[in-house]
């Protein structure tokens, strides 16, 4: 069966069912109308009877012209509505005058008359949902669109059903203007000036009048806000172990690859994160720092680097200072394999042998057991060995081809990018990166045996490997920590050829835990009896607490969770002595003793401190070192990533916004954040409205005395009407789904809908131009805001563009990737910073909201105060910043 438009049965392979209908309900409501016309008042404007409600034809005309007398403020009776039937031409075709007076006589009980109109509209919605049933099962059976767009599809036209949508309907503009004029009569009465979704910043709802139904509101800035790194800063991607520059991953990001980088959590451990935004930044000044392990970042002096008490801009850091760098780097995935020959070779000829001649050659002592292993890895490659004594006790191995035939050993070291390379040029191939840790264990073996010591004698213990390769000693530090091993980089005091100031660099293990791991994992070629006694030694030694550990900084969070009790109690309780000496607040902790501390009163950020994946590194020297090409990824969740073996960092005003509408004015809000999880939203709506930094709050250190003002702003946002989602996989035809599901849900419907970004939703995989698709969804969310008649705040980025100017203000043209977003919205801001940008800036605690398009109102500036350690955006009052 079909059902038309208006209601009634039309043949179809089901003609015999019946639309759900009842004449008599019909009949009755059009019949005590005639009887007393002052039922029309709540029946049209309480119960919003329509024609389209009525099954017959017959009784929609009727009711039709009920309608127009009622609209003319005449009588409404049954002389009346006949002779408006009459003139309209309408009369003969439903039966004459004894049509509309037979409908009197069937009024048994006008004073019921809403009664009956319920079960009038009752069986209209009935028949609307089956109509929109068989529209959903044709459109199924016909597959008229991908899945996901049949059940976006399906979905809408249900709720739809479900809120008896009028928009589907024209309006008479006389009923529009009524409506309006009776809206804005009592704005006027009130003297309120908000005729949408307040901000609560009241220089911006002054300007706007609030978010208003319908609109697309545009919040747009640039990511990071000045926080880069230098082009070459290496990024590992966990689930290969491959390397490369940020530069290179920015570019794979733009082009549709799914970038992947290692990551802190917020229980401090390494894990595998999707970037989910990449940027170029442009030329910005540069600053480096070298810490005391020698491992190296260069970035802008905004960029901030994780200590024991929180981020820290770089510029804030001087020596001494301590920051988290890996002290493993885990791998999770698919790791390439190589041939044992292929890795000895190239381990060799990188450490000792010569790859600028016509045939390569390695070098070593006449009576070295490396002497057979590479002649062996050579032979099996199909290569020739000849050898040569080059002085007494060394030899060269020299390497060739049969006539004819490519040289096997040359194609090896040019495939991996080292032929030609010369001593101080070397480096680790991009190969040996994706190896899983036995192999990275055997490569590393071969080099430790060529240039490589092990020392163990009074006092003094250590292995070390020693080159004049700056990149080659950098690559050797990473591959030990992939195998879970900290080394230090330092230079050799005295220089590698006498005469000259040219100095080898030492890459050197010293702890105890690195020096025995290291010995349990590679055995290093001719050196397997001194790596025996290393480790006999180190069984014998009690062990060592003083090169691990975390900063003096923690002791503070360490007095928190001792509260009241006594150092005597809380040493017996770690099975120490009542008199041990912790050496309170001057000296850092070992991650013994902390997890000691951190277990008794169940600390767990304490216990993520001492069990983490994070060594603290000693900041040796910051240095300005010009200008540079820059460049920044974002990471989902964790807005962090490690690159060159340091832990970087990489959305406040929305979540205020937010905060104010649903808090302050009650309306309803729904969040769709796709950068920040749930936990992380939480923490910061909780650390504004307590006003309690939220670096603090993450990390256990807020006092006893702090903790009511904690819990009674988690009381009043667990009562605002605020809703979170944190899917970060979702499209426009989700978002609008979950909206209107939590619209119709929803006590008096949404107030404000947010979406945390525009640019993180998933895209339309058959549409291959990125500008097209964010164009459909900035689109989407434009339809989703007019037919829910809700503002709707889609966050973007701003191009790379903005970088190039001074200063660097926004314009419309910096909007991302796509025009379009421009042309839907109808409301678009730039966030703008002075301080991010001029370190000697006055505007301190300052941001500039610039309203560039505003399709009903003016466009201006707005200066409102951001408190960063909160953080928070507040009203602006001149002459008090934080007011």
């Amino acid at each position: 069966m079909s059902v038309t438009g208006n209601g009634s049965a039309s043949a179809g392979g089901n003609a015999g069912i019946v639309p759900p209908h009842n004449l008599e309900a019909e009949q009755s409501v059009l019949g005590a109308i005639l009887l007393s016309d002052r039922a029309m008042y709540r029946l049209v404007i309480d119960d919003g009877l329509r024609p389209d409600h009525f099954y017959r034809e017959r009784h929609r005309a009727v009711y039709r012209a009920m309608l127009d007398l009622y609209g003319r403020a005449e009588p409404v009776d049954a002389i009346t509505v006949t002779e408006h039937l009459r003139h309209a031409g309408e009369l003969d075709q439903l039966g004459g005058p004894s049509a509309v007076q037979s409908l009197v006589g069937v009024a048994e009980a006008p004073g019921n008359v809403r009664h009956y109109a319920q079960i009038v509209r009752d069986n209209s919605l009935l028949r609307r949902l089956l109509t929109t049933a068989y529209e959903i099962q044709a459109s199924v059976t016909t597959r008229e669109g991908e899945a996901r767009t049949l059940v976006e599809r399906a979905e809408k036209a249900m709720l739809e059903v479900a809120q008896d949508d009028r928009q589907k309907d024209f309006q008479r503009i006389a009923d529009v203007l009524h409506r309006e004029l009776d809206k804005l009569h009592r704005l006027s009465e009130s003297g309120l000036a908000l005729t949408g979704t307040p901000t609560g910043f009241r220089d911006l709802d002054e300007i706007t009048g609030g978010f208003q139904p319908g609109n697309l509101i545009v919040i747009a800035a640039r990511p990071s806000m000045g926080k880069c790194l230098e082009s070459g800063a290496l990024v590992q991607e966990p689930m290969t172990g491959r390397r490369r520059t940020i530069a290179e991953a920015v570019s794979a990001h733009e082009a549709g690859e799914a970038v992947w980088v290692t990551s802190l959590g917020p229980d401090l451990r390494l894990r595998p994160r999707r970037v989910s935004a990449a940027m170029r930044s442009g030329r910005q000044p540069l600053l480096r720092l070298t810490t005391r392990l020698g491992r190296r970042i260069e970035a802008t002096p905004q960029h901030p680097l994780l200590t024991v008490t929180g981020w820290r801009a770089l510029r804030e850091l001087s020596p001494h200072d301590r920051i988290a760098v890996p002290r493993v780097l885990p791998f999770r995935d698919r790791p390439r394999t190589m041939l044992d020959a292929e890795l000895v070779l190239l381990a060799a000829l990188i450490a000792d042998g010569s790859l600028g001649q016509r045939s390569p050659r390695f070098t070593c002592a006449t009576a070295s057991p490396l002497r057979y292993e590479v002649t062996r890895a050579a032979e099996a490659l199909g290569a020739r060995v000849r050898v040569y004594a080059k002085l007494e006790r060394t030899v060269d191995l020299l390497f060739s081809s049969a006539p004819g035939h490519p040289n096997p050993v040359t194609e090896l070291c040019r495939n991996a990018g080292v032929w030609g390379k010369r001593s101080a040029e070397k480096f680790v191939p991009d190969a040996i990166f994706g190896l899983d840790e036995q192999q990275i264990a055997r490569f590393l073996s071969v080099l430790y045996a060529c240039d490589g010591h092990v020392y163990s004698s009074g006092r003094l213990r250590q292995i070390g490997y020693s080159t004049i390769s700056e990149q080659l000693a950098r690559d050797v530090q990473h591959l030990l920590l992939r195998l879970g091993v900290v080394s230090c980089i330092r230079k050799m005091k005295r220089a590698v050829y006498e005469g000259t100031e040219k100095q080898a660099l030492e890459v050197l293990i010293t702890s105890q835990q690195g020096l025995g791991a290291f010995c349990e994992l590679v055995s290093a070629c001719g050196k397997h009896e001194r790596q025996r006694e290393l480790l006999a030694d180190l069984e014998a030694l009690p062990a060592s607490t003083n090169t691990d550990t975390i900063p003096p900084e923690v002791w503070p969070r360490v007095l928190a969770a001792k509260a009241d009790r006594s150092w005597g109690t809380v040493s017996e309780a770690t099975g120490r002595p009542r008199n041990h000496n912790w050496h309170v607040g001057t000296r850092g902790l070992s991650r013994p003793h902390l997890q000691g501390l951190a277990a008794e009163p169940g600390d767990e950020p304490l216990q993520h401190l001492a069990t983490s994946d994070v060594w603290w590194d000693e900041v040796a020297s910051v240095e300005m070192i010009g200008d540079g090409e820059t460049f920044d990824l974002e990471v989902f969740g964790d807005h962090n990533f490690v690159a060159d073996d340091v832990i970087v960092h990489n959305s406040a005003l929305v979540t205020n916004i937010a905060e104010n509408a649903a808090l302050d004015h009650g309306r309803a809000v729904a969040l769709f954040s796709l950068e920040m999880s749930e936990a992380e939203l939480a923490q910061r709506f909780i650390a504004s409205q307590a006003k309690i930094k939220g670096d603090e709050l993450r990390k256990g250190r807020v006092s006893e005395s702090r903790w009511p003002k904690i819990l009674q702003a988690s009381e009043r946002l667990a009562a605002a009407p605020l809703y979170v989602d944190d899917s970060s996989d979702v499209g426009v035809l989700e978002v609008r789904a979950k909206a209107r599901r939590l619209h119709s849900q929803t006590d008096g419907g949404l107030g404000l809908i947010i979406v945390d970004y525009l640019q993180l939703m998933r895209a339309d995989e058959r549409v291959e131009s990125r500008v097209q698709q964010v164009g459909q969804m900035s689109r989407g969310l434009k339809i989703l805001a007019r037919e829910l008649d809700v503002p709707v705040i889609a966050l973007s980025q701003l191009s790379r563009a903005v970088e190039a100017r001074n200063p660097k203000i926004p314009i419309l043209s910096d909007l991302r990737e796509s025009g379009n977003v421009e042309q839907d919205s109808d409301l678009v801001m730039f966030i703008y910073r002075e301080e991010y940008y001029e370190e000697e800036s006055e505007r301190e605690g300052e941001a500039d909201l610039f309203i560039s398009k505003h399709r009903n109102g003016p466009v201006g500036k707005v200066t409102l105060t951001f408190q960063k350690e909160f953080p928070k955006f507040m009203n602006f009052a001149s002459g008090d910043r934080f007011a």
